[in-house]
């Protein structure tokens, strides 16, 4: 059974911990509500770009670009997005754990492109193809980081190294819920539009070419970069209430370790009285 002095020293650290987790929480908070502006700023444009493809996809042959291209499957890449750091409960262990299943569910693996420190060193340890790592993107996430990943997708699909892209992140949907989420994002395959009685066609000015090889790629640098923004608010929420559960846990075990503490003192106590009362009794 530990000593009085080793359960206080005990709660002493556990109190120290507390205070760590619960400055954490609140650093957590503020940085969820940056990312939350962010993302929720970001949200409407790419969900308006994503509606005006649908209509031009829609009459466009898909020959008309080569990111509207679909060919046989031959090589393939898979873009894990996790976080650059830990003590968010599992919201890194659940993308690689996906990825790991993602990898091993077909005949032909996809390589992998890793955005996060945390996915590049645990898949690095697996028997998966890394081809490009970008690490510490989420220190001070910039568009520009988005551009650099989705410019060297495009240059790889273009060119015909790949026939397929495919991105698994955590997305967010609020503080205490993230989905994950595995969606295809080469070739461009616009969900089909609703059909509309008061749509007739576009008169292209200057032509439809012209205008997908402008929106094609504006479009996909901005769903990578809207992948990075989910992500990144989806971490800090994970690391909120990660890091507000292990408050709460430290104070039930300081609780725990308080009323240990008081028994035992309170044994020590009635050991010590029982002394002094069987001295007196021997004494008369």
């Amino acid at each position: 059974m530990p000593s009085l002095k080793e359960i206080r020293r005990r709660i002493g650290g556990t109190k120290d911990i507390q205070k760590i987790t619960r400055a954490m929480q609140t650093v957590a908070g503020v940085r969820l509500r940056r990312a939350q502006d962010q993302l929720f700023a970001a949200r409407p444009y790419s969900d308006k770009m994503k509606q005006l493809l649908q209509h031009l996809s829609a009459q466009a042959d898909k020959n008309a670009h080569p990111l509207l291209a679909e060919r046989e499957v031959r090589a393939s890449v898979l873009v894990v997005v996790t976080a650059d750091r830990g003590f968010c409960g599992s919201f890194n262990s659940n993308v690689i754990r996906r990825a790991l299943e993602t990898h091993s569910a077909t005949d032909l693996p996809p390589s992998l492109i890793c955005i996060g420190r945390k996915g590049a060193e645990t898949l690095k340890r697996s028997k998966v193809n890394i081809i490009e790592g970008y690490l510490n993107v989420f220190q001070a996430l910039e568009y520009s980081d988005a551009m650099d990943i989705a410019d060297q997708l495009i240059g790889m699909y273009t060119a015909g190294e790949i026939d397929r892209v495919d991105v698994l992140y955590n997305e967010f949907k609020s503080a205490g819920q993230q989905n994950l989420v595995l969606e295809q994002l080469l070739p461009v395959v616009p969900e089909t539009p609703k059909e509309d009685p008061f749509f007739t066609g576009y008169i292209y000015e200057p032509s439809q070419a012209v205008l997908l090889n402008d929106l094609l790629p504006q479009h996909f640098r901005f769903q990578i970069w809207r992948t990075l923004l989910e992500s990144n608010t989806a971490e800090e929420a994970a690391r909120m209430l990660a890091m507000d559960n292990a408050t709460r846990n430290a104070g039930d075990l300081i609780d725990e370790l308080t009323l240990s503490a008081n028994k035992l003192r309170q044994s020590t106590i009635t050991s010590e009285l029982m002394d002094i009362v069987g001295g007196a009794e021997a004494i008369k």
